[in-house]
This record gives C-alpha cells, sequence and structure tokens, in this order.
C-alpha cells in the first residue's frame, strides 16, 4: 500500500526539514515540500496529496489571499487542511472547520506524535462525515 502523500507548507527552511523527517521517516508519508504558499498551490494541483500542512504564518505580503486561494484549491479537490502554529490552541475545532481547515497543531510539536495527530484528524472527519 503506497504511503499517504503530505504537501508541507513551511517557510523556515529548518523548520521545513524536520517537519518533513518528523513525517517522512518517523510517520510514514510521503512528504512533498514548499517554501511558499504560491508554489504550495501549483504542487497541490501537480501531486494531488491526501492533507497539507501549512504554516499559519509566513512573510508573503499577500499571505491571507493566497491562503484562501489554497483553501479553495484544496475544497475543489476535497483536500484537507491543518494548520501549524505556536497561536494554533487559540481557536476552538469548530472554530477551524468555519474557517477551512481540518484542524491545527501547536507549536512546539511532538516529532514522535506529530503524524498521529494528522491522521487522528482525518480519521475523525472521515467518520463524521
Amino acid at each position: 500500500m503506497p504511503s499517504p502523500r503530505l504537501l508541507l507548507i513551511e517557510h523556515e527552511a529548518s523548520l521545513r526539514e524536520v517537519l518533513g523527517a518528523c513525517l517522512g521517516e518517523l510517520g510514514d508519508w510521503d512528504v512533498t515540500t514548499s517554501r511558499f504558499i504560491q508554489e504550495g498551490i501549483l504542487l497541490c494541483k501537480k501531486h494531488r496529496p491526501d492533507v497539507i500542512l501549512v504554516d499559519a504564518s509566513t512573510p508573503e505580503a499577500d499571505a491571507l489571499l493566497l491562503m484562501e486561494q489554497l483553501k479553495r484549491d484544496s475544497l475543489n479537490q476535497a483536500i484537507p487542511i491543518v494548520l501549524i502554529s505556536a497561536k494554533a490552541d487559540w481557536f476552538t475545532a469548530p472554530e477551524l472547520h468555519q474557517m477551512g481547515f481540518l484542524g491545527a497543531i501547536s507549536k512546539p510539536f511532538n516529532p514522535s506524535t506529530l503524524s498521529a495527530k494528522i491522521h487522528h484528524m482525518m480519521a475523525y472527519s472521515a467518520s463524521t462525515s
């Protein structure tokens, strides 16, 4: 059975590398990485990931517009989006869902449970739809 595909959008190189390794090596995901949301939108169309993990903070000037475009495109392709942010605890699950996200993961994160959290969110979402 092939590994599930995950698109990781993270602007910070060292964190992108750590997240990619955690998810790829510890979580058996097939990880595609992107530095920018705009690039992630193009990669999303090309690689058709099973889930997108995106850092909520980005240096892109038009980040909010790009995030909306990513959500629109992922919705059209039925790809759930998970936020990763130091501010993830600011939102409840219903608020995240209302904003168009599957869920959120807090930074700092536990590398050994990161993959399981994403799988759990996806399984819970599938069981409630």
